[in-house]
């Protein structure tokens, strides 16, 4: 198994929190979540990298610690590694810049997930339900469709797109991560919700045939 394999909840920070974006790694950290993503679109390259520093700093010996989209930022402050979507840099050539860093690629049908598990390591799939964290152009998948493309490659998979708890057992059987956002931080104590999220989903991957 690789440490991808024994993420279970995959924490991406959430930019419309009243929680600062160190305080919410803080929380996920102390709920024992292994792989944090750093994700802020509207923000400037000086802010990305102070506040990028700063977790990555508190992330080292804790939890993977991963950048999305920006792969200056990730180098800059030495990231474990980047998260890409279909509208970044080619996959391909980002490859050759982050060397043996970990390579992420959102993908959200079974050709785009084929081709991008050659240079990926990991691939997530979504959106599994229409949600408001993220205006996305792409369809819902829905459990099945997301079990479908998980099914269809070889590398570590993390399903994403408003998620909830019941989602959770079928979303197992497939798939080695699961991200929820709004889930976690826009409803009740992010802490708890975290926490709930990190221990169903490692029971239901721990129960999997």
């Amino acid at each position: 198994m690789t440490k991808l394999e024994e993420i279970n909840y995959y924490f991406i920070i959430d930019e419309r929190s009243d929680i600062t974006p160190f305080e919410q790694a803080e929380i996920a950290l102390d709920q024992g979540v292994k792989m944090i993503q750093y994700r802020r679109k509207n923000a400037s390259g000086r802010v990305l990298y102070e506040e990028a520093s700063r977790i990555s700093e508190t992330c080292k010996d804790r939890a993977l610690f991963i950048v999305n989209d920006r792969v200056d930022v990730a180098l800059a402050v030495d990231a474990d590694g980047v998260h890409l979507g279909q509208d970044d840099l080619p996959y391909r050539v980002v490859r050759e810049l982050v060397a043996d860093k970990i390579l992420g690629v959102s993908t959200h049908s079974v050709d785009q997930a084929i081709q991008a598990q050659d240079m990926a390591d990991y691939i997530g799939v979504g959106p599994v339900h229409s949600t408001d964290t993220k205006q996305d152009k792409w369809d819902e998948l829905g459990v099945q469709g997301a079990i479908d493309i998980a099914d269809s490659v070889d590398v570590p998979t993390a399903a994403i797109g408003g998620i909830e708890y019941q989602d959770l057992k079928p979303l197992s059987k497939s798939f080695d991560m699961v991200c929820a956002i709004s889930s976690v931080t826009q409803y009740g104590d992010p802490s708890e919700n975290i926490k709930k999220f990190e221990s169903i989903f490692k029971k239901f991957k721990e129960d999997r045939p």
